[in-house]
C-alpha cells in the first residue's frame, strides 16, 4: 500500500483503504490505484444518505457522449434534471449523487454515476433505469452495467455498505481521468445535508 500524487493529486495504491479511520477494501491494486478525494466524497455523500433514510438504494449506471467536449455541462445539467425528476416522481426530500469523467481508448469521454435515493420510496431500478435511458438518449447513449442496483437497511448495513463502497472504488480509479480542459472537473457528487 502506498501514496504517490500525479498533477497536484494523491493517488493511493493497495486493495484497502482508511477513510475516517475505517478501513475499506476497495478496487484497486498496486498497480492500479485510485483518487482518495473522489472516494473520500463518495463515502461521505452515501453516509450521509444512510443518516437521512432508514433504507438507501444505491444505483449505478453508465453514460456515454456521442461527441467529445472539453467541459462536462452536459452531464452536469442531465444529473441536476434527474435529481428533480426523482424528487417530484418519488417524493422524496433529498437525492444523493457521483459522476467521475473518464476518456480511455474511445475518442469521446464518458461518466460513471450513481444515485443514492430514500429506499421506502424506491425499490427496483426498472423505471429509473428507462428513463435515465430516454432523457440521455439526445447526447449519446447509457451503457447497462451489471447488477445496477443495491439496497441498504439496517437488516444488511455493515454487509452491504462495504459491498458499495467495493464497487463504487472503481470510479475513483486513476486510470482514464485527466482527459479534459483545465477549467472542468474529474467527478462531481451531490452535497446531502
Amino acid at each position: 500500500m502506498s501514496n504517490k500524487r500525479r498533477n497536484r493529486k494523491k493517488e493511493h495504491y493497495g486493495s484497502v483503504i482508511s477513510i475516517n479511520g475505517e478501513d475499506f477494501e476497495i478496487n484497486s491494486t498496486e498497480k492500479l490505484g485510485v483518487y482518495p478525494k473522489i472516494l473520500e466524497r463518495m463515502v461521505e455523500e452515501l453516509d450521509k444518505a444512510l443518516y437521512l433514510y432508514k433504507r438507501v438504494f444505491v444505483l449505478r449506471f453508465d453514460l456515454h457522449l456521442k461527441d467529445y467536449s472539453d467541459d462536462n455541462e452536459a452531464v452536469s445539467t442531465f444529473m441536476k434534471a434527474q435529481v428533480q425528476r426523482i424528487k417530484r416522481k418519488y417524493k422524496t426530500k433529498y437525492v444523493g449523487y457521483v459522476w467521475v469523467r473518464e476518456m480511455e481508448r474511445a475518442k469521446t469521454q464518458h461518466y460513471h454515476c450513481a444515485f443514492f435515493i430514500d429506499g421506502d420510496r424506491l425499490r427496483t431500478s426498472n423505471v429509473l433505469n428507462q428513463q435515465i435511458k430516454a432523457k440521455w438518449y439526445r447526447n449519446g447513449h447509457r451503457s447497462v452495467v451489471p447488477k445496477p442496483f443495491y439496497f441498504i437497511d439496517k437488516h444488511n448495513y455493515e454487509e452491504k455498505r462495504k459491498e458499495v463502497i467495493h464497487r463504487l472504488s472503481y470510479l475513483a480509479k486513476v486510470r482514464g481521468k485527466g482527459y479534459r480542459s483545465p477549467q472542468a472537473k474529474d467527478y462531481s457528487t451531490s452535497r446531502l445535508p
